[in-house]
């Protein structure tokens, strides 16, 4: 009977698996790569670029995601792209949702308010000049959950109805 009682746990222990020796050779336990590096900076990870002097104008820089405001205007998200690097330079080529071209360049170099990368925004003829600032993900997901809880509810978009 004791040995009956035994053999649960000898067949959940002999359903971990043979452990890695090395830790590092572990699949599970690999190192993240980092992305495209500019100036000490991994430009896989989101950047915040705000302008030399005042702060009338945001650009958020995140993989999959840039997000463009003006004061006095609504966001407008560009159409996420990535980076292209060359002689030094970080260009991510990209449009408004309306069609206009849109050129945002990142070069290395201190920049105001220690600011690892000096940023320059062409959104059509107008040009913006600024600051790349890392930014951390929790600042990301609390803006797109602001985002999110902005959009009004209507009555015609609620999945659940029947």
């Amino acid at each position: 009977m004791r040995g009956w009682t035994l053999m649960p746990l000898a067949l959940l222990a002999a359903c971990g698996g043979t452990p890695t020796e090395n830790v590092a050779e572990d699949p599970a336990n690999a190192a993240v790569q980092p992305g495209p590096m500019l100036g000490g900076v991994d430009l896989s990870t989101p950047l915040q670029i705000r302008p030399l002097e005042g702060r009338d104008w945001a650009l958020d820089l995140a993989p999959g995601r840039i997000q463009f405001q003006q004061e006095g205007a609504k966001e407008m998200p560009f159409y996420p792209v990535s980076p292209r690097l060359a002689q030094g330079v970080a260009t991510y080529p990209t449009q408004t949702p309306d069609g206009a071209p849109v050129t945002i360049t990142l070069r290395p170099g201190p920049c105001a308010e220690r600011a690892p990368l000096a940023a320059e925004v062409r959104i059509g003829a107008q040009v913006l000049k600024g600051c790349a600032h890392r930014m951390h993900i929790d600042d990301v997901r609390r803006e797109m959950y602001n985002e999110a809880m902005a959009v009004p509810y209507e009555a015609g978009n609620n999945s659940s109805a029947e």
